[in-house]
């Protein structure tokens, strides 16, 4: 065994997160098999005009994996599963020019950083660059509202951290549940310039999904990880023109990096 296996079983633990089959984390084909349907591409229910992705269905394997991630000090977890997503939608020949996610706010305990956690696997999986589009939602945390049974609470969408000229966005989550938060990221998205936005969680509640049926086709156009689209780069202005410099002529090169504009 080489000295990086060590150190990785030292930093993380080497068995399935859902059963606890070693040498198989985060979770093992058995309790994480390929869902027959693939990754994808559905309708958010919260706005049809959204293409959604997914992993799976939030239940059984991968939620006991995703709980692990954030609540069990497993936060490397979200970014594996998050690579095993963006492998899956690269296979369904998902395509974007740039990875976002939907980014939490600063809140007492361990860091909520899921989505972006999540988001770093996806990028890497599809080579395409990532970038923090989006600042926090104000209001209410959701997941602990649903916790104490307040599900009636919503909170405003996020705020655009910048402009966009152009350009597919793809926006990750770790999950969505009515996708309604998915919904406001990208009108927000749109509003700042994105021609076309789609979503990616790794799991889902058939509330988020539209009514049976509304599976997307595959969009003309799509390309794969590595291909870069026709015609000339976009470019990315800042919606807040304190905060720092312009970068112009984004490319897959970055290959998942995070790029801070």
């Amino acid at each position: 065994m080489s000295l990086a296996e060590l150190l990785a079983l030292t930093l993380r633990p080497a068995a399935c997160l859902a059963c606890g089959a070693p040498t198989a984390w985060p979770c093992c084909a058995r309790c994480l098999p390929p869902e027959p349907a693939g990754a994808g591409p559905w309708r958010l229910a919260a706005d049809p005009g959204v293409t959604l992705w997914a992993l799976g269905p939030y239940r059984d394997a991968l939620r006991a994996a995703v709980l692990a991630g954030k609540l069990r000090g497993q936060p490397a977890a979200l970014t594996e599963l998050g690579h095993r997503l963006g492998a899956a939608m690269a296979a369904a020949g998902a395509g974007a020019d740039l990875v976002t996610f939907v980014a939490a706010g600063r809140a007492a305990g361990p860091p909520r950083d899921h989505a972006e956690r999540v988001a770093v696997g996806v990028a890497a999986a599809l080579d395409l660059p990532l970038a923090a589009l989006l600042a926090p939602a104000g209001g209410p945390d959701l997941g602990r509202a649903r916790q104490r049974r307040r599900a009636t609470l919503t909170r405003p969408p996020p705020r655009a951290r910048r402009r966009l000229a152009g350009g597919r966005v793809l926006v990750v989550d770790d999950l969505a549940t009515t996708g309604g938060t998915l919904a406001g990221a990208a009108a927000t998205l749109r509003a700042a310039g994105a021609r076309r936005v789609e979503a990616a969680v790794l799991g889902a509640a058939p509330t988020a999904l539209g009514p049976p049926g509304a599976r997307d086709p595959p969009a003309p156009g799509r390309r794969g990880p590595g291909r870069p689209a026709a015609g000339p780069s976009w470019s990315i202005g800042l919606a807040e023109p304190s905060r720092g410099a312009v970068l112009t002529e984004v490319s897959p090169a970055h290959r998942g990096r995070i790029v801070w504009l």
